[in-house]
């Protein structure tokens, strides 16, 4: 399943964008407002430089333990019961990202678009599509990415510049919002929102050098950080605190506010479009992502045939809430407990693995 996926430079950029800006601009500037009031923007800039340091710290090993995950090295320092209680905590944090924009997804999509449809055939109908993206492979799944997601990046810039005429400045003052205690202190909880860049880990034995995945990492957290700030900035031009933590779907009802003269009157069309085919893309390549953890976990010489059920399982998951309401509260706490361990496996395990090859007196590598 994964011996022929190979990824450059500008594939690996946009799917690791992809994975951090659907979750990031979508249905989570919402919490950002509930911690800072409509000082996100600042939050969301804070936020972005700790996890590009975060991601060169990461990156600091790699010339000791070449292109390994965390997996490999695991099963290096603790054979197989260490890879395996890695790779379940890996699995288990996917899984929680996975099922949170699955639900909120679905069910934005029945509110929206489909309020007659029942969601369940909502749910079948997203669950086969993820499954036949998935089913497509890894190296196709990048190649539509790359083609689509600068549509993404566009639709943002666009919307960013058209709500310009709508923009009150003095609704981002007080500067600081609630605080600077909630921007800086309270605000780390949030980190987990740069939870994703867990994947560029699990994807190095597929990518060719240390400098694709340096430009990459770094290039995908630039990217999803100003497309966090601007979504952040411009909401909060337009809307007043607390006025602004009343919506779930930021984007979306920003696009509704766009007026780009007398023909062109639902930008928030486009915005569906977009939020549509994004959200299908995120889901295939993590439930592609989920069945490689699997597949070098158990051994398995081949893991596609994992994809439905996995894509049932996630389905099932995500319905366990009775709302979606609960279901992302219920997340958003499991996020925050499990984001350490996303955010610093990827520096502690390299950095345990690094010593102890040192301490042998070996080549590291």
């Amino acid at each position: 399943m994964n011996t022929k996926i190979r990824l450059n430079q500008r594939q690996l950029t946009l799917l690791m964008s992809n994975l951090l800006i659907t979750k990031m601009t979508f249905s989570f500037p919402r919490y950002l407002f509930k911690t800072s009031g409509n000082a996100a923007w600042i939050q969301a800039i804070y936020m972005s430089l700790l996890a590009y340091i975060i991601l060169r710290l990461s990156l600091a090993f790699f010339k000791y333990v070449g292109n390994k995950s965390i997996l490999g090295l695991s099963e290096s320092l603790g054979k197989k019961p260490l890879k395996m209680a890695v790779s379940l905590i890996v699995a288990f944090i996917i899984v929680i990202h996975t099922t949170t924009e699955m639900r909120t997804f679905l069910e934005s999509v029945k509110i929206i678009l489909l309020p007659k449809t029942k969601i369940e055939y909502i749910l079948i109908f997203f669950g086969a599509t993820v499954a036949i993206g998935a089913l497509c492979g890894f190296n196709s799944l990048s190649t539509i990415n790359a083609l689509f997601f600068p549509f993404c990046l566009f639709f943002i810039g666009s919307l960013v510049l058209f709500l310009i005429p709508t923009y009150n400045i003095n609704n981002i003052f007080p500067l600081f919002g609630t605080g600077v205690k909630n921007i800086f202190a309270t605000g780390i909880l949030d980190m987990h929102c740069f939870s994703d860049l867990l994947a560029l880990n699990l994807l190095y034995p597929y990518i060719g050098d240390i400098k694709t995945i340096k430009n990459s990492g770094t290039k995908a957290v630039l990217i999803s950080g100003a497309s966090l700030t601007l979504i952040c900035l411009a909401y909060g031009l337009t809307y007043p605190y607390p006025y602004s933590t009343e919506f779930l779907l930021i984007p979306y009802q920003l696009s509704r506010m766009v007026k780009a003269g007398e023909y062109f009157q639902r930008f928030e069309a486009l915005f569906e479009f977009v939020w549509t085919l994004t959200h299908l893309l995120y889901s295939a390549i993590y439930v592609y992502i989920l069945c490689l953890v699997f597949q070098n976990a158990f051994k398995l010489r081949s893991a596609k045939s994992l994809i439905p059920c996995i894509v049932a399982l996630l389905s099932l998951i995500s319905f366990i809430p009775s709302s979606v309401v609960e279901l992302l509260d219920a997340s958003n706490i499991l996020k925050r407990f499990m984001a350490p361990f996303a955010l610093f496996l990827p520096i502690i395990i390299p950095l345990i693995y690094t010593l102890k090859q040192k301490k042998k007196g070996d080549n590291p590598r």
